[in-house]
């Protein structure tokens, strides 16, 4: 950790915002869904299913971006559309419009399926790449837990509405750190796959 202070103090901050929107959204959306436009278990489960499949046939084009193009392709937009999208959601008070609010926070979530993994790896230290990726990954999960307990605070204190866009700050300042903070690693990992093809 002293030895990568400066990758895990940026890109961690980084991960820890990106877990916390994904994570904050799934007890979010169905309380705001319930408590703030009104809707039923049915419609509320409507919405939550068609995101998820969204969500899911962005795991394909994903990793072709991040492969073809570069990490930040794929990591940028998908954590500030899901920002965008926690802040449309704040301005929800139908079924159509929490719906619109919500597919665009799954095709921001499928569209970085892989990405924090894969930057993990990408970061990681030849010499201790386990060490690296058991830190970079409790940093995440720090995120995960911590989301709901904020989300809770927040909706206690001020309301969903409020909660809501908190999140969506969480995941615009995701896609900034990555943005400005984080190199990109895609080219880094290329260069000595090229080099030892060019020397066999």
């Amino acid at each position: 950790m002293r030895a990568h202070f400066q990758i895990l103090s940026t890109a961690g901050l980084g991960q820890l915002f990106a877990q916390m929107i994904r994570s904050g959204r799934n007890s979010l959306i169905p309380l705001y869904a319930a408590d703030v436009v009104g809707l039923d278990l049915p419609a509320i489960g409507w919405i939550i299913t068609l995101a998820a499949a969204i969500d899911m046939a962005m795991f394909y084009p994903a990793g072709l971006i991040m492969d073809r193009y570069g990490r930040k392709y794929a990591t940028v937009p998908s954590f500030a559309l899901q920002g965008i999208g926690m802040a449309l959601v704040a301005l929800a008070s139908t079924f159509g419009g929490l719906l619109a609010a919500t597919l665009v926070i799954g095709f921001g979530n499928g569209l970085g399926s892989g990405t924090m993994l894969t930057l993990g790896s990408d970061l990681a230290p030849k010499g201790s790449i386990g060490e690296f990726l058991g830190v970079w990954r409790l940093i995440g999960d720090a995120g995960s837990t911590g989301a709901p307990m904020v989300v809770g605070g927040v909706a206690d204190l001020v309301g969903l509405s409020s909660a809501t866009l908190v999140m969506a700050g969480v995941g615009l300042a995701s896609a900034a750190i990555f943005t400005i903070f984080v190199p990109e690693t895609l080219h880094r990992r290329a260069a000595p796959v090229q080099a030892k093809a060019v020397g066999d």
